[in-house]
């Protein structure tokens, strides 16, 4: 054979999801395996007379056809008996049994042209069963031993032939199977949708999976993870190009951000501090997972759906590095406009330890807009910025059923406040965009601004207690957001808060627990429990007002701090179960409820920092139940029709209510909480998967009677919380086209819209912009225009939408734009190297919260970036 199976996939059973709800690893060639005859394999003699376990199957391509590999801690035991029935490769292996973390059973369709479908079941209690199916004859077979487990290399057949008339070779050779509408891996398993390992064709919902293939392509052109994610995943809301993702909405709702399954989004988050996109680097993961739509199987914040942000893990058996170098100009070439990227990785595995270890540093320069102006600082984005990230992780394999594993991943953002707006822009009659004030600030006894995150965690596995796999995992996360400062003066000539800037930090510890149990060969069974405790405050920092003005506002010397968010905590404890039947060859149902119990305690007797009246704190207690169920139809081997009912909820934003409340507020008496808010999704979808092209189209629709729309009054206000019925509803859709081996091309597109009831008319009204994205196209055309070398341009259009506007709710309309983007990629010695040009067409345009900000206020009017060029070569050894 010249296909080889990696060691990565060979110990994928011993790795499997993490209670992070890590997944499947990519593929990768490794040296040799050892070849053996079916004859020697029964030969071989049991040491233990119980029945062997099979802790994993994985099906990949091969140069020739599949190889499917059965995974366990004694292979050597695995003794099969083959046979074959028409078009039908079998091999049964007595005394096995299958212990997988998907179920009793697996099954793929056409993973490659000329296979029809792969099984491994469990005929009787000690017998596993592999067939392979051929589609125009039976498949020829090679068995391997390598040493963690049993290889079969099967291959198709061009034309039909009798069982009896086999061929010792394949007549045909059949290339890797090209990349899906969502993912580029031949059998995609994915766990953020059900938090168990599952093929994405069996899913009853939509789900993008952006792999690491996907993620280095597309930092060639951008490392903002906002950016990346509106590229790749229909229903998410076009990037504000900040650290500040609160107008980054998924189906108009705000999504719960998970790293490897920890919660990164926050109750406290608002305006200064929704950097949950901006803590992690993505030299780190590994992939990104994104459930579309409500979901409450992770419990509160997930009304818009799931974006769980999975990290590295080692890659092979020996030890690896890998290294990455960097350069970019965020703007034409300009002076100051240059930035530089490193990054180095390390990973192995020893005997039962295996290790990953990398760390980046990345840095940018001013950003230019297309006209050559520099854009002013807005949102803490990636400006005269440097940022740091390390990820660590140490596994032990505790024995051939369990697994421990340690995680931890620090991030950090510092920034240079390099300048100003000129508030004089919005004195100027007409529209203008915003201009940059140069009157750096230097802070004294205090830090630059920046934004920090951390987590630790425990993941622990036991493939087999209780007739079942549990997953526990135990977490700490922290966050810390420390904005850049403002002169409230401006827009409160009045207030007694005059020079500071808000500082907000959030703690969460909590832990998972979840069995998964098999009551028979088609019914499973997810049961267990979620616990967390998050302490949040936001403060200002304070600084000399007469130094301030002195320095003509450059120096700020901190002198004190107040408080902007009361501390507040909330402890969740949810109680779930999730049941997935496989009712037919063709059918498949899943349901599932979950228990939420909730408390929410204000600290008492806090003095507001910007009103400097006393307030009264409190505690709450709620709880509430919420539903979801799903079927999917296989109407045939490459088209699977889904519907899909789930029920998402939160809370109220708490640090709304505690932030400048009015005068006599007791949080006790005043606040009403008394269950969460829901919201009811309705979802119907079709996929189809051929070899060279793959499509999903879906479509839906949500409903809360309480919703959580924002309107913004002023651009120096806060939001206000308006609380009303809400409606969303829209369509995606996802297509892509493998012509022949060198072009690829495909594209989504995303039109939703969203209303809520108008408390005086009873009528539906348009909501804001901030909320709801205009239509999204994206499109992408790639080449293999010499061995090694490889281009392509995606491209990204937004619609012009004024609903919001004709109604009073946004301040002005939104104008369409549209941005194009080169990458090119070239093998050079051991490793690539790329060039990234974003906005390659040097167009000028500000992004839709940008245009929003403007519509209040000419001087936030920020332009977008111009034509930025970046440099990379990555290799490894």
């Amino acid at each position: 054979m010249e296909s080889r199976p990696s060691k990565e996939m060979m110990s994928a059973g011993i790795v499997l999801a993490f209670v992070s709800l890590l997944v499947q690893p990519a593929v990768a060639e490794t040296k040799s395996h050892h070849s053996i005859s079916t004859a020697k394999l029964l030969l071989v003699q049991q040491n233990d007379v119980s029945p062997v376990q099979v802790t994993g199957v994985k099906v990949n391509p091969t140069d020739k056809g599949i190889e499917v590999f059965l995974e366990s801690t004694n292979p050597e035991a695995l003794q099969p008996v083959t046979k074959s029935e028409e078009n039908s490769y079998i091999a049964d292996i007595p005394n096995a049994v299958l212990a997988l973390l998907e179920g009793k059973d697996f099954s793929i369709a056409n993973p490659v042209k000329g296979i029809v479908s792969v099984s491994v079941t469990q005929v009787d209690a000690n017998t596993v069963r592999v067939t392979v199916t051929g589609e125009a004859g039976l498949p020829t077979a090679e068995l391997f031993d390598s040493g963690e487990g049993l290889i079969f290399a099967l291959a198709p057949v061009a034309e039909a032939t009798e069982p009896s008339q086999q061929p010792e070779q394949p007549t045909s050779e059949t290339p890797p199977e090209q990349p899906t509408a969502e993912t580029d891996e031949p059998i995609e398993l994915v766990v953020t949708a059900t938090r168990t390992e599952q093929d994405l064709q069996n899913i009853p919902r939509s789900v993008t999976v952006i792999t690491r293939e996907q993620l280095e392509q597309q930092t060639t052109v951008n490392r903002d993870l906002q950016s990346i994610l509106s590229n790749t995943v229909p229903g998410l809301g076009a990037s504000s190009d900040s650290q500040q993702s609160f107008a980054q909405t998924l189906r108009g709702r705000p999504p719960l951000v998970l790293v490897d399954g920890v919660p990164i989004s926050s109750n406290i988050d608002n305006d200064t501090s929704v950097a949950n996109l901006r803590r992690i680097d993505v030299e780190a993961i590994e992939r990104i997972e994104v459930v579309r739509g409500p979901s409450a199987v992770y419990g509160d914040g997930a009304a818009g759906g799931v974006i769980n942000i999975i990290t590295r893990r080692p890659s092979e058996d020996k030890v690896v590095s890998n290294a990455e170098i960097g350069v970019r100009s965020v703007g034409n070439f300009k002076g100051g406009s240059f930035g530089n990227f490193l990054s180095y990785g390390i990973s192995g595995k020893q005997g039962g330890v295996d290790f990953i270890a990398s760390f980046t540093r990345d840095s940018f320069g001013t950003p230019f807009d297309a006209e050559g102006d520099p854009i002013p600082l807005f949102g803490d984005a990636e400006a005269e910025s440097a940022s740091i990230n390390f990820l660590g992780k140490l596994g032990f394999e505790l024995g051939s059923q369990q697994r421990l594993q340690i995680t931890a991943n620090y991030f950090n953002d510092d920034q240079n406040q390099y300048g100003d707006y000129d508030l004089t822009v919005g004195e100027i009659p007409g529209i203008q965009k915003a201009r940059l004030l140069d009157r750096p600030v230097e802070f004294v006894n205090s830090s630059d601004p920046f934004n920090r995150g951390t987590v630790i965690q425990f993941d622990y596995t036991h493939n087999n207690i209780l007739n079942s796999q549990l997953q526990a995992q135990a977490y700490y996360r922290q966050t810390k957001t420390a904005a850049t400062l403002f002169d409230n003066r401006i827009f409160d000539p009045d207030s007694i808060l005059d020079v500071g800037r808000s500082v907000v930090t959030s703690e969460r510890f909590g832990g998972r627990l979840q069995f998964d149990t098999a009551l028979s060969s088609k019914l499973n069974l997810l049961w267990g429990a979620d616990y967390s405790s998050e302490d949040s405050k936001g403060d200002y920092d304070l600084f000399d007002v007469d130094e301030f003005d002195n320095s003509g506002g450059r120096r700020a010397r901190k002198i004190g701090s107040s408080i902007r968010i009361a501390p507040f905590t909330i402890k969740n404890l949810g109680l779930f179960s999730q049941v997935k039947w496989e009712a037919s060859e063709n059918v498949s149902l899943s349901g599932g409820v979950r228990y939420e119990n909730i408390n929410v305690s204000v600290v008492d007797n806090w003095v507001d920092g910007s009103t400097g009246l006393s307030y009264r704190g409190g505690e709450k207690t709620l709880d509430d139940v919420v539903f979801n169920a799903g079927v999917v139809y296989k109407a045939t081997p490459t088209i699977s029709l889904f519907a899909n009912f789930a029920q998402g909820f939160s809370l109220p934003n708490i640090s709304r209510i505690v932030q400048r409340p009015q005068a006599g507020f007791n949080f006790a008496e005043d606040v009403e909480l008394s269950a969460p808010q829901k919201v009811d999704s309705y979802e119907l979808g079709i996929r189809g998967q051929w070899r060279n092209f793959q499509a999903s189209l879906a479509g839906f629709y949500s409903y809360s009677s309480l919703g959580t729309t924002v309107q913004f009054e002023d651009f120096g206000s806060d939001f206000r919380i308006l609380r009303a019925p809400q409606r969303n509803y829209g369509i995606e859709l996802a297509v892509d086209w493998q012509p022949n081996d060198q072009w690829k091309l495909g594209s989504t597109l995303t039109w939703s819209e969203g209303e809520r009831e108008d408390s005086e008319t009873g009528e539906f009204v348009a909501i804001t912009g901030y909320e709801i994205s205009p239509l999204k196209l994206t499109a992408y055309l790639q080449n293999e225009t010499l061995p090694g070398w490889n281009n392509r341009l995606q491209a990204l259009y937004i619609g012009n939408r004024n609903r919001a506007f004709d109604a009073g709710v946004d301040p002005i309309g939104i104008d369409s734009y549209f941005v194009m983007d080169l990458i090119s990629s070239l093998k050079l010695g051991d490793g690539t190297l790329s060039l990234g040009v974003r906005n390659l067409l040097n167009n000028q345009y500000l992004n839709v919260t940008n245009q929003l900000n403007a519509g209040f206020d000419d001087s936030y009017a920020l332009a977008a970036r111009g034509r930025t060029f970046t440099l990379n070569y990555r290799w490894s050894w």
